[in-house]
């Protein structure tokens, strides 16, 4: 092209640029400030299920009716609503300067905004009922696609699974519809917006709305499209939903099937379908029926079907029967217009007799856990690898049950809970907690928002009513006591007979089926369970399980078996939901507070509460619950005589064995395996072991451990899985602390500022006025350096946090940093041994330690502990005890305890006593805040070692705990002043330390101690440890013999 054409094509460019019509703006959008109107044009709901064109496709992405619309969408974000482009629906709009993101996504993981995360606040300024203008971030996103003249020749539907907060959705230019409700599907159908060729799909989606008021719940605050999108297509007449109701009649035994099938006809004339349904049991056909229907052009007709089904097999969880549905709909004319549905049936039923929930007839226990959606690198986006992955380690830990806190979840995760066997309750998506703590501002009072609390029920129930593993629905969380919730209540009561509704803000009151309380204290626990109430109680919530928590769990199940209406609870809860972000030098860490902006509102690590990490690691206190809930019970009746009680209400044992060992002192002195039982649920076996010992030596100690062990892989549990066990003592070891010195005699030297005591074998210095050791030699590898000090303190846990440990205690904390040492009594030689005698007295006299230190010739130091109050009203101790530091050459450790998890004082009910041994680096957990870990409870011995030499701690008269870290205390301690920010709702102050952050350090620190505080559970913003698992303030002695080994 010449100059002369370039210019004028210029010109022209120019002038059209000028002259071109400004592209048509959306209309008003205004639905999201109105809390009237939620939805509008979106289907009605139904079942969740695929219609294929043929029985041989089963892959839901083989289907030419199927069209995936996840992957890169265009994407515009503002932060000001007011911002927000305008004609982005106009097919011919430019988007080439947008960028794109992965849908599902939450665009907050992307890079656009910033998670929020808060407990009992709303994310933004709360002038309820308004919504936000100024901050309001809104996500634009368009995405173009081409359709072929087959796809389009059957009505085609727009299906978005889940989006937050507020969806407004276009196709080509077109107005299609609204949406809120962020975890139940929008469906629109587009069949009049589509044409051949390349069409557009447009939606704004508003962070929040009137919507956020209901969706306030305990979780990371994110927006975004959250779950699948895509297309569909039906035939012209189509199966709009199905409902396959099933229950048991009186016997127990014999199923009640009554299936229902709704037809559409799209099209403007009669049409005749021949419909079969069938109910098959792996090849066999249990149930089968066939009709012709003539369906009135534009409208939806009911198909139905009802068969009484003798000696029917009964879904479980124990046992998760199922059965396959088969709904065919023929058009034997045209082939192409056939659809073939498979889906899945459970009979079971659910109901209410004499203050008991019954479960095809039994009062199971339900051990269950509250569950969000969540992932570490993606947000609320799950996949179905992390959902098979929670279910698995749900049935490896003796899980039973979940609750679907507090949403809907993945229709995914219910099919899993069907195939695999939990129990599930399905709550809707509402929870109002900021307006609900005040009865002036429930929004559950305000009978105009009805409408938006019954409709999210409806759509779950539509949902989900077809899933066997539902055994009761939940109006909601934490949403006050509002008159809204009587007519839902009512309303799922008069649609679903086989299923229990429950509402925890209802109490006793009669718009629920259930006491389920949340965090009740034991007293109320035992109040209930000796009241006259006509409801069961369930635990909605139970065992905050924050950090390192999960105490008492045992004491709560003790109670529960106790009364017939306490049938057990949903500890909260499974999963820590941070995020993983990266620091300035690349390093992983897990978000949570500040991190996501430093000036953001938040509850700092309040979000982390589960009892696996983001990446479904377990915490140690997985494996408590592991053993509190598993389903056996073993005695040890004397004379080789075991009995097993199968806790199970409906499995037997048949596929399982029992093996056993006979310890003595931890080593394995006899074992037994592939003992074959079969318990039938709720009975007992006797097994005779031969041979048991009848006479045993008096120094040792004698254990029968039982283990019930899974014989062959089951689908979820792999062969050799341990099950159950328990441990019995059948001697308990009588053995005094032995001391016998030997060797030549030790020699006291007195040079400047020290005290040697000194042979041949051992060199120990200690400071000529405080006592406290200077260095220790043995055989020419130093021990320490540092003083063996004592120890009152702990780093505080959350729960310790919440209690507000860091100030109660904090007399302690001082304590342990900055006592003060005086050598009272200097070494005096007593035949083989040196004594000496240092006082510890606290900064302000608050008590005093006397220790009397003895140095024998063989190099053995035995420590003789005495505490001694010196003040009345002294506050509860977290710790009594001693530690030492030594050179980071340690680097193993091993002991006869507990273990091989950490354990305290009220979470042992799941360690083994046995010798166990390790790398000291591994002896500590990385909780996402640090805090107090690593403690072994009822330890005989430890011994730490290098390539040189080893260090072994014996106990005196009373079993040990103790702990090894590679690091001193102060890594994981807590600092009030530097770190101590409240938080946004008064909960667990806000920190800015990560597990991530503890750092291996030049030196290991070993705390052997008499006791320590237990860890508590019952919530994380208040509670305290029970009593019973306390430290009073009141004198305590305790002895330890540190014996170097050469190697």
């Amino acid at each position: 092209m010449n100059a002369k054409l370039s210019t004028l094509a210029f010109l022209l460019s120019v002038v059209v640029g000028f002259t071109q019509e400004p592209l048509p703006k959306v209309p008003e959008q205004i639905n999201h400030f109105n809390h009237k109107i939620f939805e509008e044009n979106k289907l009605p709901p139904r079942a969740s299920f695929f219609g294929f064109e043929s029985e041989d496709i089963s892959n839901i992405r083989n289907s030419k009716r199927f069209l995936n619309l996840n992957g890169d969408w265009k994407f515009h974000f503002v932060k000001d609503p007011k911002q927000r482009p305008v004609a982005f629906q106009n097919t011919n709009f430019d988007d080439s300067d947008w960028k794109t993101i992965p849908v599902p996504s939450n665009w907050e993981v992307e890079g656009y905004d910033h998670p929020i995360y808060l407990d009992e606040r709303y994310p933004f300024d709360t002038k309820w009922p308004n919504v936000p203008t100024d901050y309001n971030p809104v996500g634009t996103y368009r995405k173009e696609i081409n359709l072929t003249a087959a796809f389009l020749s059957e009505e085609t539907i727009l299906h978005f699974a889940g989006a937050k907060s507020a969806m407004y959705v276009y196709v080509n230019g077109n107005y299609v519809g609204y949406s809120q409700g962020s975890k139940t599907p929008a469906e629109f159908n587009i069949t009049e917006q589509l044409s051949e060729g390349k069409n557009l799909i447009a939606l704004q989606l508003f962070r929040w709305s009137d919507a956020s008021y209901l969706e306030s719940q305990d979780m990371l605050r994110m927006s975004g499209i959250e779950r699948d999108v895509y297309l569909y297509t039906q035939p012209k007449v189509f199966v709009s939903d199905y409902y396959a109701y099933t229950n048991l009649d009186d016997t127990y035994s014999n199923g009640i099937f009554k299936g229902t099938v709704s037809i559409s006809n799209a099209s403007s004339k009669l049409a005749s379908r021949k419909i079969r349904l069938e109910l098959v049991d792996g090849e066999t056909s249990v149930h089968s029926f066939t009709e012709t229907l003539e369906i009135p052009a534009k409208s939806t007709i009911e198909f139905h079907t009802d068969k009484l089904l003798e000696n029917i097999k009964l879904w479980s969880a124990e046992i998760p029967n199922l059965y396959g549905l088969e709904i065919i709909l023929e058009d034997e004319e045209n082939t192409k217009n056939k659809e073939y549905i498979k889906r899945w049936v459970g009979f079971k039923r659910v109901e209410i007799k004499k203050s008991q929930v019954l479960f095809n007839g039994k009062s199971i226990y339900i051990k269950g856990v509250n569950r969000h959606e969540t992932d570490p690198f993606t947000g609320h986006v799950v996949s179905r690898e992390s959902m098979e992955k929670d279910i698995q380690l749900m049935k490896e830990n003796n899980i039973n049950a979940v609750r679907s806190s507090h949403y809907p979840n993945d229709p995914y995760w219910l099919e899993l809970c069907d195939k695999y066997g939990l129990y599930v309750v399905d709550e809707a998506n509402i929870e109002s907690h900021p307006l609900a703590i005040d009865e002036k501002t429930q929004i559950g009072n305000e009978m105009s928002w009805l409408p938006a609390h019954i409709t999210r029920t409806q759509r779950m129930y539509y949902r989900d009513r077809n899933h066997p593993s539902i055994y009761s629905w939940s109006l909601g969380n934490e949403a006050g006591e509002g008159e809204v919730f009587r007519p839902t209540y009512k309303w799922l009561k008069e649609h679903d007979d086989n299923r229990i509704v429950q509402y925890e803000p209802a109490g006793k009151d009669d718009y629920t089926d259930l006491y389920c309380p949340m965090y009740p204290k034991f007293e109320y626990l035992i109040k209930h369970g000796e009241s006259d109430s006509d409801k069961p109680s369930i635990m909605i919530e139970y065992a905050h399980a924050m950090g390192n928590s999960v105490g008492n769990l045992q004491n709560y199940w003790d109670i529960i078996e106790k009364y017939p209406n306490l049938q057990g609870g949903f500890i909260w809860d499974w999963v820590d939901q941070s995020l993983e972000y990266k620091d300035e030098n690349g390093k992983p860490y897990l978000a949570y507070g500040h991190d996501f902006h430093p000036d953001l509102p938040t509850d700092g690590n309040f979000l982390n509460n589960g009892l696996v990490d983001p990446y479904r690691n377990p915490h140690p206190h997985l494996s408590e619950v592991k053993k509190v809930y598993e389903p056996v019970q073993f005695q040890y009746q004397g004379n080789g005589t075991v009995e097993i009680e199968n806790k199970n209400f409906f499995a037997d044992f048949s596929d399982t064995e029992l093996h056993m060992r006979l310890l003595v002192n931890g080593k394995v002195e006899y074992k037994w395996t592939g003992i074959t039982v079969n318990v039938l649920p709720r009975e007992f076996q006797e097994i005779k072991l031969d041979p048991i010992p009848n006479t045993f030596i008096p120094e040792d100690e004698y254990i029968l451990e039982i283990s019930l062990i899974q014989k062959e892989a089951s689908p979820m549990l792999p062969k050799g899985h341990e099950i159950a066990w328990d441990q019995f003592m059948l001697h308990e070891a009588i053995k005094p602390l032995s001391f016998a010195p030997y060797g030549k005699p030790l020699k006291i030297n007195t040079s400047g500022e020290d005290i040697q005591i000194e042979n041949e074998k051992t060199n120990l210095r200690i400071d000529i006025r405080t006592g406290e050791i200077i260095s220790w030699i043995f055989q020419g590898s130093e021990i320490t350096n540092q003083p063996i000090r004592p120890n009152f303190w702990r780093p505080p846990t959350d729960n310790d946090l919440g209690n507000d440990m860091q100030n109660r205690l904090k007399i302690w904390q001082d304590a342990t940093y900055n006592y003060k040492a005086e050598l009272i009594e200097p070494p005096k030689k007593s035949r083989q041994k040196v004594v000496f005698k240092v006082r510890y007295t606290l900064p302000n006299n608050e008590a005093e330690v006397m220790i009397v230190y003895t140095l024998a010739s063989n190099g053995r130091l035995k420590v003789n502990y005495n505490f001694e109050p010196k003040q009345k009203d002294l506050p509860k101790i977290p710790r009594i005890g001693m530690y030492m530091t030594l050179p980071q050459n340690f680097t193993e450790v091993t002991w006869y305890g507990n273990g091989p998890e950490e354990s305290y004082w009220d979470r042992k009910t799941a360690v083994k006593t046995g010798i166990y041994n390790g790398k000291i680096v591994d002896q500590f957990h990385r909780y996402p805040r640090p805090q107090e870990t690593g403690n072994k409870t009822d330890v005989h011995w430890a011994k730490i070692s290098n390539d040189k030499i080893s260090l072994k701690v014996q106990s005196g008269n009373h079993l040990l705990n103790t702990s090894v870290w590679p690091f001193v205390m102060t890594e994981l301690d807590f600092n009030a002043e530097k770190d101590g920010a409240e938080s946004a709702s008064g909960l667990v102050p806000v920190t800015k330390n990560h597990g991530a952050d503890i750092k291996i350090g030049n030196t290991v620190q070993w705390n052997i101690d008499y006791l320590q505080m237990g860890v508590g559970g019952d919530n994380s913003w208040g509670a305290l440890v029970h009593d019973e698992y306390i430290i009073n303030p009141q004198p305590y002695t305790y002895s330890f013999i540190l014996q170097p080994i050469k190697n």
